[in-house]
């Protein structure tokens, strides 16, 4: 009696357990909305910018502050932000420098192990926003300076935003990058003729940017932002760094004719204006290079714009601390680094932050490389490469081109600014050497070598240019971005290993339109990836692993102009729905599309006469199967484990069935034999195949010879005429 008690008590215990156990896994929250689990949303913030003049830490500086809203998904679809009643509510996160950290105001947790997030960020953080029309006034003098912890006008003035879509639960801390919103008027007044050197620095100048409006109308769901008030009757004041006058500006259009900027040098004021409407782009640095000239014996003055573009944001000069770890400037000639450094009064082994003016050559990055061990980060934004003249045995090194090798291994940089000009980076240039954080390739760029950036410790985001043609092979194996691929669409040729291993990568992979070229492996175990995948009509031969563990999830769209598809090129990818295989495919390699959910019906083209090893294996194809004439063998494990398949029809010239391949197609019922040869059969070929249901129909003149042959005697033949 006292065992059966014992037991019963054990009994309950074990029950209890296991409820307990089944309701953790379900979700971390009580009906009453009591926390569960412990597991916080860790998060991270950066700037979307170039760094120009200081080394970037992602761009924010001690004690900035970021709003959060965080909403889940609900059955697999996104949530829809809500003014309230989100996982996080307008949630203060401010960075801890010293730390490296962000810091919540309270703690956010996720709401299971299985439901996903989207994270909606913005900066300057603000105690009250509507999140449809939150209204966002641009500071009118943007000149004052940060003090007793209030903004400056500038950094007052600037509206960040990002989003994170679809993030799955982790403990990883989730990097948000937040971008310019606004638009930077930027001018820049460049010492013309009649001036001495000390006149063009002693002489007063101001800029003032007119006719805009200030008052801004921001949706936190896209980060859209639109001009909510008129246009202001007095000037704004922009932030001045020499001869540099930076001011944010709400995205709008000024009418030709309008003067854009007042501009007056040495009491004398002029008014800059265009033939043509300006718009000022969200997000972008509409910069104006103008050069005063001064009349000889006068105090007139001439200005003619020299340049304008419109341009990426640079991290500007008086925000978000932006003076704390400058750069070393160095003015040089090319091959002469090394003597440049040492006329500053510099120490050359002791340098580590420097930023580089001029023209050098290769051999002044072999300087930086084998000659400065301190060097942790190098700007190159204003500097020229060029080719020595005096010849090379390198025939490799080119103009404009970082070069090959440059920095491999060199693990104290952490930091590099790339050239405005630049056409190329060589191969291996920065392999294994100890750049992290952010990757930023400027426009202008159209080859990345080979394992350019091979192992590096990269956590931020990767900006490639619209002008990247070639991306060469293990470029970007193994490094650690966590952001969406943004391909180029111009991109016609991905190498081998391009982007293997980089695991944190996340979003649609969408494949450059113009791609013709793709190497093996070269997306293999990116497996953050989801979505759908589409093959463009340019590329018609896909290698060997190249979307091997991608992660992907969603639909695979290939085209019929595919001839090749190689070993393992589609494995591991969870992919759902038909597989439609390209009309013009001619050869398959093995295991092409083990570990896909695919269903629906099997339809094999009539030019695929060979496939391999576990072609078709590990899905859940259904109905009718039919192997084209032409296919000889078929190979071990081509089809196991479909196991809805119901019938198979098999070509006349078939001789050989492989070891298990068949196996566990639990739903096989029918196999039409159109062979007059009974085809061998090797030992498990059919293993778990219900056998005793199986109905084998062959041609009616050869049905002794299927009733006398080692495997089709012992089933169930029917004819046909």
């Amino acid at each position: 009696m006292m065992r059966k008690h014992i037991n019963f008590l054990i009994y309950i215990a074990i029950t209890i357990c296991v409820v307990l156990c089944a309701s953790c896994a379900d979700g971390l929250f009580g009906a009453d909305g009591t926390q569960y689990h412990t597991q916080r949303i860790e998060l991270s913030g950066e700037i979307d910018q170039v760094a120009v003049t200081r080394v970037n830490d992602g761009g924010f500086c001690n004690g900035d502050g970021m709003g959060i809203y965080i909403v889940d998904y609900k059955a697999g679809t996104p949530g829809t932000l809500q003014q309230s009643g989100n996982r996080a509510n307008n949630v203060c996160y401010t960075y801890d420098e010293a730390n490296r950290k962000w810091n919540s105001d309270y703690d956010v947790y996720w709401k299971d192990f299985h439901t996903h997030i989207d994270v909606y960020g913005y900066y300057p953080y603000a105690q009250s926003v509507n999140i449809d029309n939150y209204t966002f006034n641009v500071q009118r003098d943007q000149s004052t300076a940060t003090a007793d912890g209030k903004m400056g006008g500038y950094e007052a003035s600037d509206f960040l935003w990002g989003k994170l879509s679809d993030v799955a639960p982790t403990s990883a801390a989730l990097r948000l990058l937040l971008r310019h919103r606004m638009s930077s008027a930027c001018v820049k007044l460049l010492k013309g003729e009649g001036f001495t050197e000390s006149e063009w620095e002693s002489i007063d100048k101001t800029v003032l940017a007119t006719n805009l409006a200030r008052k801004a109308s921001i949706n936190m769901t896209d980060g859209t932002v639109k001009v909510a008030g008129d246009v202001e009757t007095s000037a704004t004041i922009p932030s001045q760094v020499n001869n540099e006058w930076r001011a944010i500006v709400v995205p709008q259009t000024v009418p030709a004719g309008t003067t854009l900027f007042s501009i007056t040098i040495g009491g004398t004021p002029y008014k800059f204006a265009k033939n043509e409407p300006l718009t000022y782009v969200s997000g972008k640095m509409m910069k104006f290079n103008i050069r005063v000239d001064k009349a000889e014996g006068s105090d007139k003055y001439r200005l003619m714009l020299v340049s304008e573009s419109i341009a990426p944001w640079e991290n500007d000069l008086q925000s978000h601390d932006a003076t704390a770890t400058e750069y070393v400037v160095i003015n040089s000639t090319a091959g002469h680094l090394k003597d440049s450094i040492a006329a500053s009064h510099k120490d050359i082994a002791k340098v580590k932050r420097m930023k580089v003016t001029g023209i050098i050559n290769h051999h002044d990055f072999i300087m930086m490389r084998d000659s400065m061990p301190k060097l942790t980060a190098l700007n190159l934004k204003d500097v020229r490469i060029k080719v020595p003249t005096n010849g090379s045995i390198y025939t490799e090194w080119k103009d404009d081109e970082i070069p090959f090798d440059c920095f491999s291994g060199k693990k104290t940089l952490t930091s590099i600014v790339f050239p405005d000009v630049l056409k190329s980076i060589g191969r291996d240039a920065f392999a294994d050497s100890g750049l992290k954080h952010s990757l930023y390739i400027p426009e202008g760029v159209v080859e990345i070598g080979n394992g350019a950036f091979a192992r590096c410790d990269f956590t931020g985001v990767l900006t490639l240019p619209s002008t990247l043609k070639t991306i060469g092979g293990g470029a970007f194996r193994e490094c650690c971005f966590i952001c969406p691929l943004n391909l180029p669409d111009g991109i016609e040729e991905i190498g081998s290993e391009c982007f293997q291993d980089c695991r944190n990568l996340y979003g649609k992979l969408i494949l450059p339109s113009h791609l013709n070229k793709i190497g093996s492996s070269a997306f293999r175990g990116c497996t953050g990836f989801k979505g759908d995948l589409v093959i463009p009509k340019s590329l018609t031969v896909i290698p060997w692993l190249a979307f091997y563990a991608c992660g992907l999830g969603g639909r695979l769209q290939l085209h019929d102009g595919i001839t090749t598809i190689d070993s393992s090129a589609f494995g591991n990818n969870g992919f759902i729905g038909e597989l439609e295989l390209p009309k013009s495919l001619t050869e398959l390699g093995s295991a092409n599309f083990h570990g896909n959910n695919f269903s629906g019906r099997l339809k094999i083209p009539k030019g695929l006469t060979n496939f391999s090893f576990e072609a078709f294996a590990y899905n859940t194809f259904a109905g009718e199967v039919e192997i084209p004439e032409g296919v000889t063998y078929i190979e071990m494990k081509a089809f196991a484990e479909s196991k809805n398949l119901q019938k198979v029809i098999l070509p006349s010239e078939l001789r050989l069935i492989d070891v298990e391949a068949f196996l566990n197609c639990e739903s096989l019922r029918v196999i039409e034999c159109k062979s007059t040869v009974p085809p061998a059969v090797n030992d498990g070929a059919f293993n778990r195949v219900p056998l005793e249901d199986l109905t084998v129909i062959v041609p009616k003149s050869v049905l002794n010879d299927y009733k006398s042959s080692d495997f089709w005697s012992d089933l169930l033949l029917k004819t046909v005429e």
